[in-house]
């Protein structure tokens, strides 16, 4: 016998990639060279670092909370590794900071992580302050000027590999690691179960303060992959940097499927919102919408 109930589910959770493929067949109907090669590779590429924020805020919605420092923790790890590869050690080499990026990133969030996990504050609470005093710090470390960073540090977010750019494989190899981890791991069906109902994950044995810690620290580290990606884009490293890009980043994951109320959703359907966000705005663009429209679009969305 058909189970409705369970293709009713499927259909909910692969909706996006079915709205996805509509859109971006309406935009190939109506924009010449939509449908090109170079056109796909280029909107993948422009999504990266925005789509390492929508994953780490999945990884945080999925256990029942919130991160509303991920923008800000990119910008601060780019701001912070910028500075120490120019001004305090220069004679470290440029790929050292790649490993910087990702251990400052997640630092960053595993003070996120202590306050939620350890000291049970609402996570609203602690990432809002997280967010400001971040978004304050990338600006006075070098008193908004611009940082100029060594080359090799450009690579991971503007090299390219037989053509294609190095951001499009980090962001689709993350999604399968991460897909791995929480659909295949002890650690994954963990976040699940406290995000589904933390009371009754810690009566089966789960310690729920150890496993908030560790989401917001991987959320913080996959911040750092995107203040990495930030700076290959942008070759520098502006005092702006990824500011504001939270709200973007929720909207990614919640349009993907991840549940506000933590416990359902999937990398796989955070992708699928990263990649329609990226269609609508790379449409947009070829078409010349105002910016103010495509602002109130992406609202509507």
């Amino acid at each position: 016998m058909i189970n409705l109930e369970r293709i009713k589910l499927a259909l909910v959770d692969h909706l996006i990639w079915l709205i996805v493929v509509a859109v971006f067949i309406f935009f190939s109907c109506s924009i010449d060279r939509f449908l090109s090669f170079k056109n796909i590779l280029f909107i993948l590429y422009v999504a990266s670092p925005l789509g390492l924020i929508v994953f780490g805020e999945a990884v945080a919605l999925l256990s029942g909370n919130m991160d509303l420092s991920l923008s800000e923790n990119a910008g601060l790890t780019a701001m912070i590794v910028g500075v120490i590869l120019v001004d305090w050690a220069s004679w470290l080499p440029g790929w050292t900071g790649i490993i910087l990026m990702v251990l400052v990133g997640a630092g960053l969030g595993a003070v996120n992580g202590f306050f939620v996990g350890k000291v049970k504050i609402n996570p609203f609470l602690v990432t809002l302050s997280t967010f400001l005093m971040y978004n304050w710090m990338t600006y006075y470390i070098r008193r908004g000027a611009i940082v100029r960073v060594p080359q090799a540090l450009l690579i991971p977010g503007g090299g390219r590999v037989g053509g294609i750019f190095t951001a499009i494989f980090i962001l689709i190899g993350m999604a399968i690691f991460l897909y791995f981890i929480l659909d295949h791991t002890r650690f994954g069906s963990h976040i699940r179960a406290i995000g589904g109902n933390s009371d009754a994950a810690s009566m089966l044995g789960i310690n729920v303060g150890n496993t908030n810690f560790w989401a917001f620290t991987i959320a913080g580290a996959l911040a750092g992959v995107a203040g990495l990606l930030y700076v290959g884009y942008l070759k520098v490293i502006p005092s702006t940097i990824a500011e504001g890009d939270i709200f973007l980043a929720f909207a990614g994951a919640i349009i993907g499927g991840v549940s506000l109320t933590g416990g359902r959703g999937s990398i796989i359907g955070a992708l699928g919102g990263v990649l329609l966000m990226g269609v609508i705005n790379a449409g947009c663009t070829m078409t010349a919408m105002d910016p103010a429209l495509r602002g109130v679009l992406n609202g509507l969305i």
